[in-house]
């Protein structure tokens, strides 16, 4: 597998200082570091596969969420937020290389509160779980016992996956399910900024744009990687979530 981390920047708004010096810092994994940019998205859209019609109405932290599971089946390789990175991600690479069986390798969740909240993240007061309509507290159990699994977990913000794959074609499906069920509403409210999200606010009100958080990212993946437990390996190095804004 190529050694190589794919980093999306897909609004049109510049980099802040902190972002572009923790974009420096991904030379430490000794790895090529591939940036997809609004410039250059076209060129990496496979014929057979374009972009989800929703994509342009989505924030840029969404489109990020998108583009993930899209690059990981097609293309493969490592994925890396813009995060301070001091390590190298080599031996993750080889240990992921040396598991044939293996789907994937990531750095181990930080922590249960870094387990998605599905059980709060609905569309039209509707829950779900990957992409089948439950109940609200069906999901409330299922988020408490994938926090009590919490170390089976890797988490979301840098992680290494073989192309082609059962669990990347999943994750990517499950994923375009879901913009599916949001198209109707975000053709008529797109994101209003790039980290735009429908998540109640301190006072309890949401914005029209319609997409939770993390709906499209650890809502998907934490439950695909608890599924797959067995074959998702954890040995990444985690990245710094300090100072990246």
């Amino acid at each position: 597998m190529k050694k190589n981390i794919f980093v999306f920047w897909t609004g049109d708004n510049e980099m802040s200082p902190a972002r572009s010096a923790c974009l420096k810092t991904l030379a430490n994994s000794q790895c090529e570091i591939t940036l997809v940019t609004p410039e250059n998205l076209a060129s990496w859209m496979k014929d057979d596969a374009p972009l989800h019609p929703a994509y342009q109405h989505l924030s840029a932290v969404h489109r990020s969420d998108y583009l993930r599971p899209y690059f990981m089946h097609h293309y493969g390789g490592g994925y890396a937020d813009i995060k301070e990175t001091q390590s190298s991600w080599l031996p993750a690479f080889d240990a992921l290389e040396a598991a044939p069986d293996a789907f994937g390798i990531g750095y181990r969740e930080k922590s249960a509160k870094g387990v998605a909240n599905i059980h709060r993240h609905r569309i039209d007061g509707t829950s779900y779980h990957l992409d089948t309509q439950t109940s609200a507290f069906a999901n409330y159990l299922r988020y408490r016992f994938y926090r009590a699994n919490w170390r089976k977990m890797i988490g979301m913000c840098a992680y290494v996956f073989r192309p082609e794959t059962d669990f990347t074609a999943l994750w990517l499906a499950h994923v375009e399910k879901r913009l599916d069920l949001l198209m109707p509403r975000l053709s008529a409210n797109q994101a209003p900024d790039p980290r735009a999200a429908a998540d109640p606010t301190a006072d309890g009100a949401s914005a029209p744009y319609p997409v939770p958080w993390s709906f499209l990212c650890a809502d998907v993946i934490h439950p695909l990687v608890y599924r797959h437990r067995d074959r998702i390996l954890q040995g990444l190095p985690m990245p710094n979530f300090k100072n990246y804004l």
